[in-house]
Parts: structure tokens; C-alpha cells; sequence
């Protein structure tokens, strides 16, 4: 039994892409100007590269739901239709 309904993956799906998309751009305007960064904006940097490994682990989970309810047949868009917008498809 899933934890999340299909329906509700179908929305959750795209705002984690987003929110992924989100911190991948921030982190790399951090990368860009890296020698500048205080202390702190490194720590914080740290923070933020360790926060989307967990956001794409949750996005790989919230895959495997979905997929195995397309496999079911649920009719749902593909997963790829979901995460293609954010540039993750």
C-alpha cells in the first residue's frame, strides 16, 4: 500500500522538481563567485548541497510509487511528463 495517494504524487512530483531546480541554481550561483563566500556561506552552501541530496532521494522514492502505479494502469501522466518542465526528465 502506498503512502501517498497516485493522485497526490502527481502534484508532489512537479514541486519537489521545482524546489530541486530551485536550490541546483542557487547552489551553483554560490559555486560561481566560491572564493568570495564567508564562512558562513559556506556552511550555508554545505547545508544547501546536502539538502538536495535529500530532495532527489525523496524525488527517486517518489518515483517508485509512481511508476508502480502507472504499472497498475492507473491513468496518469508519465513521470517524465511531470519532471521535464524542471529540467530533471
Amino acid at each position: 500500500m502506498r503512502s501517498i495517494s497516485e493522485r497526490d504524487l502527481a502534484v508532489v512530483i512537479p514541486l519537489v522538481a521545482a524546489r530541486i531546480r530551485d536550490m541546483t541554481a542557487e547552489l551553483a550561483d554560490l559555486d560561481e563567485r566560491l572564493d568570495e563566500l564567508s564562512e558562513a556561506e559556506i556552511e550555508s552552501r554545505c547545508d544547501l548541497q546536502e539538502t538536495l541530496e535529500h530532495y532527489h532521494g525523496t524525488l527517486d522514492s517518489l518515483r517508485e510509487e509512481y511508476e508502480t502505479a502507472l504499472a497498475e494502469g492507473i491513468n496518469l501522466p508519465g513521470y517524465e511528463q511531470l519532471t521535464r518542465p524542471f529540467g530533471l526528465a
